[in-house]
């Protein structure tokens, strides 16, 4: 697997290719440049959760359990929230399902195959260059053993999408299960190649393997190191009565499971929210159908908002009328739908409902209607998404399909804000990507600044932090060493490197705030390169002591859980750090100097004592991690 890098230069050189080989996939020119991910912190943190649950038996292979016959018709368009599939159909876990890596799939969802298991880890983190059989995808038994005419499987792949691209010995496999000697049988299968829109797949069930232990099997051959060389799956249909030519979906479907109806952002604190409630809002939320048939469609299609996470009431229908668009044949419709559009004539003046509460959580649906006895797959006529306003503001969406770093020592980079209303900023919240080396033993320090040219700084932390992955949720909150009242106004977020290694942020391809990006590696504050994939930087700031309804991260419980004593502060020999609460977690403890080098890693459980004798006088930074929850304490050391 070589990952991708983007043609700056058409004359570089092989040697360099291989050098940035794992690296990184597009160089976009010396000081940033895009990432591949190296881990996927969707399954991790549901892998989390079930341990934490006590629930493990949830990421167990399903073959282990009793096998479901299943009968014809077989169909799967993987349009669903949850990341695993639907266990009533499929009998192992692996891929991953979503909606965030592919462009423009048949319905909303896909499986990806990639190098990582169903924890979201890779396969082989030995090597960099491990390479073999990574996910597989395995149907239930399904009884072909009276059938009526010709059995053909369908499916539809796409190399790439978001992600990686598949190189020329990486493939996407099926294979057939033939009960007569219990093997597996190669079918079809396709080598690695560059993106490309879904491709439909016709593959005859021979007599072969009519009978009523018929099962088929996808796999990839992939890099097993990382989240590398992608492959999509969708619309998995299996049926008799069918020819070579029977590729024609009789279906319409909503192609994605993300919307918003703020305008720029997608997300702030309801009260700073309640300063513009019209000017905060978007004129208009695309929606994308697709038509995968070869007749036009007419499409009745409206989105509803509904209060309390979908609990309350609905408080927005539109259009409020009956309403078609008519969507030609194999087609996608784009269609920007009204939400607050008054000019030049009016349309839509939806903003959302005022009241005194601390934090909201809106459901938006998105559905249309068709005629049942047309339309064969009416599950992925409707979408649920939820637009939150909790303690934060953001432009991405929660997932990140590619990651961002910059090089050069005493770098910058930061996220540019227009903060509504006077309040508190109490710490930041960063998403950093795990990548092929490590990177938690390098600093930085979080920085706000009101201006970029003069560059004014109004907040730099006086310790260092270091990239930590949580693997509970997808960000991890860097606590301010104390607490500032930030003005209304228009601030960048972010931080300054200590080091030279490349700190990889999450980038969303899925939303674009691309222009509010700024970063600073030889001097000179700059917006993202031309070359840079569209996208949104996954830094946020947080503000006031408010919870956030979302994010698995509580700071009032991050400094409970995580506080520790050090003693004698100042030392000259032996230092004991001690967490303040008695518990079985396990910590991680660094001690590190004022330049970020670390001088010291271990472990304890209530307390542990460290002989500093050999240490050189001077300020450290003691930092201590539970990883568990994703919470960071730091403390300063005097050695004498």
């Amino acid at each position: 697997m070589n990952q991708k890098i983007l043609k700056t230069n058409n004359m570089l050189k092989n040697a360099l290719l291989i050098f940035l080989t794992f690296f990184f996939f597009s160089a976009i020119n010396a000081q940033e440049k895009i990432y591949d991910l190296g881990g996927n912190k969707h399954l991790r943190a549901l892998y989390n959760k079930s341990i934490a649950e006590k629930k493990p038996e949830i990421f167990r292979n399903h073959s282990k359990k009793n096998k479901i016959l299943l009968s014809l018709p077989f169909m799967d368009d993987f349009s669903q929230n949850y990341h695993f599939p639907d266990e009533n159909l499929w009998q192992d876990i692996n891929v991953y399902i979503n909606s965030n890596f592919p462009i423009s799939p048949p319905s909303y969802g896909v499986a990806t195959f990639d190098g990582l298991d169903s924890t979201g880890y890779p396969y082989d983190f030995s090597s960099q260059t491990a390479h073999g059989i990574a996910d597989s995808l395995t149907s239930h038994p399904i009884d072909l053993s009276v059938i009526i005419d010709s059995v053909y499987l369908s499916f539809q792949y796409q190399a790439q999408g978001n992600g990686n691209a598949p190189e020329q010995n990486d493939s996407l496999r099926l294979d057939f299960y033939r009960k007569a000697d219990s093997s597996w049988v190669r079918v079809w299968s396709v080598p690695g190649t560059g993106n490309h829109l879904f491709k439909k797949v016709m593959v005859p069930v021979g007599t072969d393997y009519h009978n009523d232990e018929f099962m088929f099997r996808f796999s990839n051959l992939s890099t097993l190191s990382g989240n590398f060389d992608h492959w999509h799956v969708d619309y998995v249909y299996l049926n008799d009565n069918r020819t070579f030519t029977d590729t024609i979906l009789d279906d319409v479907a909503l192609i994605t499971n993300h919307y918003n109806l703020l305008n720029e952002l997608t997300a702030l604190p309801w009260d700073h929210y309640l300063t513009d409630t019209i000017g905060l809002m978007a004129e208009t939320m695309p929606v994308a159908y697709k038509n995968n048939f070869n007749n036009s469609y007419d499409v009745f299609y409206k989105y509803e908002v509904s209060d309390n996470n979908g609990a309350g009431p609905v408080v927005e229908t539109y259009p409020s009328g009956v309403a078609s668009k008519t969507v030609a044949a194999y087609s996608t419709l784009l269609e920007p739908q009204a939400v607050y559009q008054t000019t030049p004539f009016f349309l839509n003046d939806f903003s959302f409902p005022s009241d005194n509460s601390v934090n909201k959580v809106f459901q938006i649906k998105n559905y249309f209607d068709i005629n049942p006895f047309i339309d064969i797959n009416q599950k992925n006529d409707t979408v649920k998404s939820f637009q939150v306003f909790g303690s934060y503001y953001a432009y991405d969406d929660g997932s990140a399909e590619l990651g961002y770093g910059i090089e050069g020592v005493t770098a910058k980079l930061a996220n540019q804000f227009y903060i509504r209303k006077a309040d508190t900023l109490t710490s930041i919240q960063i998403y950093f990507n795990p990548i092929l080396y490590n990177i938690t033993g390098e600093s930085f320090k979080l920085t706000v600044w009101s201006s970029l040219n003069p560059e004014i700084i109004v907040y730099q932390q006086s310790s260092f932090y270091f990239p930590a992955y949580s693997f509970t949720n997808e960000f991890l909150n860097y606590t301010l060493d104390a607490p500032i009242m930030l003005n209304p106004g228009t601030y960048y977020i972010g931080y300054q490197k200590i080091s030279n290694s490349r700190l990889n942020v999450g980038y969303d391809v899925n939303t674009n705030s691309k222009n509010k990006i700024w970063y600073n590696a030889v001097g000179i504050w700059e917006n993202p390169s031309a070359g840079l994939p569209n996208g949104s930087l996954m830094i946020r700031p947080v503000f006031g002591s408010t919870g956030d309804p979302i994010s698995a991260i509580d700071e009032n419980s991050k400094k409970d859980n995580t506080d520790f004593n050090i003693y004698p502060n100042p030392t000259s020999h032996l230092v004991t750090i001690a967490a303040q609460q008695n518990s079985s977690t396990v910590f991680e403890v660094e001690i590190f100097d004022i330049y970020g080098k670390n001088h010291l890693r271990t472990t304890l459980q209530q307390s542990t004592t460290i002989d500093v004798s050999n240490f050189s006088k001077g300020i450290y930074f003691v930092r201590m991690i539970n990883k568990d929850e994703g919470n960071i304490q730091t403390k300063k050391l005097i050695i004498q």
